[in-house]
This record gives C-alpha cells, structure tokens and sequence, in this order.
C-alpha cells in the first residue's frame, strides 16, 4: 500500500495556510468595513432625529423653556452628543446664534464611535442645528456649508463622508 510523500504533504500544508491566510485578511477588512458603516448610518440617524425633534417640538413650551432648534454637537475624535437649544426668550431675536451649550442642560443624549473609528478633518467642537419650522440648518464651523462628516478607521484605509447642506438635507 502506497501513502502520500513528505513532499506532498508539505505542498498540501502550505495551499492549507495560504487559503486560511487570505480568509482571514478579508474577514479583518470586511469587519472593519461593517463598523465604519454602522457608525455611519448611527450618525446619519442622530441628524434626522434632531430635525424630526425639531418639527416634533416647534412652539412646546415646558418647565419655562422653549426648544429653539435642535442639533448634534460632534465634541471630538469619537464622541457626538444629540441636543436640544432652549431658551427662555424669543428663538428669533436678532443675532441668536444655536450652540451646544454643555453647562444648560441642553444634552439630550451623548454617543460614541468605535474605538477602532475617528473623525477627520472635523473641528472640535462643531454644531449642526435645525431650525423649525423649515429646517434651515445652522452649523458654528468656520467654512459655512455644506458641513461634511467624516469618519476614517484607525488602520486609515478606510473612511465614510456624510454631508449635511443649508436646506437641511443628509447625504
């Protein structure tokens, strides 16, 4: 009865961890692609609640307070913090600006990327509110509109953009 060489085997061995190799590269890439994604579709969400709130909550009045605008607040590499603008005067006085403001209770809820995920080319500190009942965006960063968001994995071969315009529309 004749059986299989050394020779053999050792060729058999290497197509075994050449294929294994290659199965584990797409499974890390395909991973990270699935989080990237979801954190984006995460952020997109938390922007069409703010606008949703805003149209939901336009001329509530409660506890003294009235919601101006609502808005995300992205605070820094991986953290975004949903928030609602109150005021206890008028929300059209001339010059009113719509910020986060950390100290007022204005927090609605807080949110983090993955750890393997970070914001770029984003300053600290941007706002993006929407203003009811029309939904004109208002954003604190210097170059005005279109805002866009974007997030980059850790490894840095892959990113996400998502761009918010003046009218208020997400893409």
């Amino acid at each position: 009865m004749r059986g299989y060489t050394l020779i053999e085997t050792i060729i058999v061995i290497a197509i075994t961890a050449i294929l294994s190799g290659a199965i584990i590269g797409y499974t890390r890439s395909t991973e990270n692609q699935i989080i990237l994604y979801r954190d984006q579709a995460v952020i997109v969400g938390v922007l069409n609640r703010a606008k949703s709130l805003a149209i939901q909550k336009f001329n509530q009045v409660s506890s003294g307070y009235s919601s101006c605008a609502f808005g995300v607040h992205f605070e820094g590499p991986r953290t975004f913090v949903l928030f609602q603008d109150l005021t206890d005067g008028n929300c059209n006085a001339p010059g009113r600006s719509f910020v986060y403001d950390a100290s007022g209770g204005e927090a609605l809820q807080t949110f983090s990327l993955d750890s393997r995920l970070n914001f770029i080319g984003l300053p600290v500190g941007v706002d993006v509110a929407f203003i009811p009942p029309d939904l004109i965006a208002t954003t604190t960063l210097a170059g005005g509109f279109p805002v866009m968001i974007t997030i980059q994995s850790n490894t840095g071969g892959l990113t996400a953009s998502t761009t918010i315009s003046r009218a208020g529309q997400i893409t």
